[in-house]
């Protein structure tokens, strides 16, 4: 039965820890006190066997439960787990190994092995493409509106994070390379020379300022006589608008140009 008295408790504690000590002192099995422990253990092989089916048991019948860490304290085993990660990691990354794996050496200015970011990537887009087809924040999973990928705070907070400055070089290094290799700056599908793909083209050109606009039609100019109403021809280039202009002998201000692109020779807003 376990014990209820403080004192009672404090005191078998105490014996208990005192005969740890004696014993690891001794070099003998902290449980059964009899023989050596194995190497690298403080248990002999024997107790090591009987407590890991015990540890066994515990686990299956906790699971069937469903409770977390064997059915022990959930927020203690976390903190444990947290503090022996760091503990490797560190010691990985003085060996000058993956702070991930822990067996290949990563390359220059980095923590991490190529082979380990790759499955980290693997794993970020799948979870990327859940969330946004559940249409939540893919980081904190919270409802979006608008087709957005992150909600209002989560926008908020790497606006705050990120510094313009490197946004913009992460974005420039990512353009370059992805031009380098012929594929679409935006989503890598190939464009067989051009900077994106006809999809994410349309969308980049209807998502710019109307002054940034690419023209999705053939440039049209057409020249009309203010004074008669006649048009006087319709045309791809503003020389061929100008040269109009001088076989006619007329000025800028006695016609009316009519054009579905800008126009900056011609004189004309």
């Amino acid at each position: 039965m376990p014990l209820t008295d403080p004192a009672k408790k404090q005191a078998w504690n105490r014996r208990l820890r005192q005969r740890h000590a004696d014993r690891v002192a001794r070099d003998l099995c902290t449980r059964c006190g009899r023989v050596p422990p194995e190497p690298g253990l403080k248990v002999c092989g024997s107790c090591a066997e009987k407590r890991r089916a015990a540890e066994k048991v515990r686990r299956d019948r906790a699971r069937s439960q469903g409770k977390l860490y064997r059915g022990r304290d959930p927020e203690r085993c976390r903190r444990a787990d947290r503090a022996g990660d760091r503990r490797r990691r560190r010691a990985w990354k003085e060996a000058g190994l993956c702070t991930s794996c822990g067996l290949n050496r990563p390359e220059e200015n980095r923590s991490v092995c190529e082979p380990c970011r790759e499955a980290r990537r693997a794993v970020d887009r799948r979870r990327y493409a859940a969330r946004r087809a559940a249409q939540v924040c893919v980081r904190c999973t919270q409802p979006t509106v608008g087709g957005l990928s992150r909600c209002g705070r989560c926008l908020a907070l790497e606006k705050e994070r990120v510094s313009p400055e490197r946004e913009c070089a992460v974005s420039r290094k990512r353009y370059a390379s992805r031009r380098a290799k012929g594929i679409c700056v935006d989503c890598k599908a190939p464009t067989g020379g051009a900077a994106r793909c006809l999809r994410c083209a349309y969308r980049s050109n209807s998502r710019a300022p109307e002054r940034h606009l690419a023209a999705l039609w053939p440039p049209q100019i057409t020249v009309v006589d203010l004074e008669t109403g006649d048009e006087l021809g319709v045309f791809e280039t503003e020389a061929e608008a100008a040269a109009c202009l001088v076989f006619a002998g007329l000025r800028p201000d006695q016609v009316e140009i009519r054009a579905n692109v800008p126009l900056m020779a011609l004189g004309v807003e």
